[in-house]
């Protein structure tokens, strides 16, 4: 891991932001299309580009005419096409990529599957680009980083998690979210003014001085004996081939925001 990693000195991806469209995921969003659409639907693809989408006059819409072979090429407007895919809004891109899959329903996972490459803050549901992710998550995961002096460890638990996550050529969900729990399980241990306590022992004490509702309690330490128990993240850290960036995501703004609902506690 690396210096800024370990330190807390760590960005929070810009493609977990609602209303980010950064290079990579717009060129991978654009990749999912070229790389799955065929060049014989160009001509049906952009004609309802034209007429239903930006609304042009159809005659306006460049086209190729070979006579000796009487076919049509709409590659020059597959191009203006992706020059528009290229270059509009972030709202616009998820609109284009709503209009490929409504024409063209397979393409709803090679998009899917590139938004979560991405670490997005959306995917695709019935045909349409839904949030996972809300400005307010964002805002909670960023609280939790600037945690300092007392909260120190809790800070580099939450940067070390992210780190994990955020990782494209090797991504970690394991250690991810063991670093997640332990987050809330130093935050814990901090407002209970028990260090190094587990989290069950810390939110015991926080419950016992009526800092903390019964129902929250159980709730995290169902959460927590969840990652004890499949197939023990935290403690055997066993290879567990069904963990996803989903999973991992989860955790890690679950957490976040209960570090941020601990600390408003003390």
């Amino acid at each position: 891991m690396r210096f800024s990693q370990r330190t807390g000195v760590v960005a929070i991806p810009e493609t977990l932001k609602p209303e980010a469209m950064p290079d990579d995921l717009r060129n991978t969003l654009w990749n999912a299309a070229e790389l799955n659409v065929r060049q014989s639907e160009f001509g049906a693809i952009t004609h309802a580009y034209w007429v239903d989408f930006i609304k042009k006059p159809i005659n306006t819409r460049p086209f190729y005419h070979n006579t000796v072979r009487n076919t049509w090429s709409y590659q020059k407007a597959w191009e203006v096409f992706r020059s528009d895919f290229l270059r509009v809004a972030w709202s616009g891109v998820y609109d284009r990529v709503e209009f490929l899959i409504n024409l063209l329903p397979r393409l709803a996972e090679p998009f899917d599957q590139a938004l979560a490459r991405e670490l997005a803050a959306y995917r695709i549901v019935h045909k349409q680009v839904v949030p996972i992710t809300s400005a307010a998550e964002v805002e909670a995961l960023e609280d939790a980083l600037s945690q300092r002096d007392a909260y120190d460890g809790v800070q580099t638990h939450i940067a070390s998690a992210l780190a994990h996550l955020s990782n494209r050529q090797n991504p970690d969900y394991r250690n991810s979210i063991k670093a997640s729990i332990s987050a809330v399980e130093a935050a814990a241990a901090v407002i209970a003014g028990k260090p190094g306590a587990t989290l069950g022992a810390a939110l015991a004490t926080l419950e016992k001085e009526r800092k903390l509702h019964g129902s929250l309690k159980a709730a995290f330490s169902a959460l927590y004996g969840y990652t004890s128990d499949a197939n023990g993240i935290r403690h055997a850290l066993m290879d567990e081939p069904d963990l996803t960036a989903a999973d991992a995501k989860f955790f890690l703004l679950t957490c976040s925001s209960f570090v941020n609902y601990l600390k408003s506690l003390n």
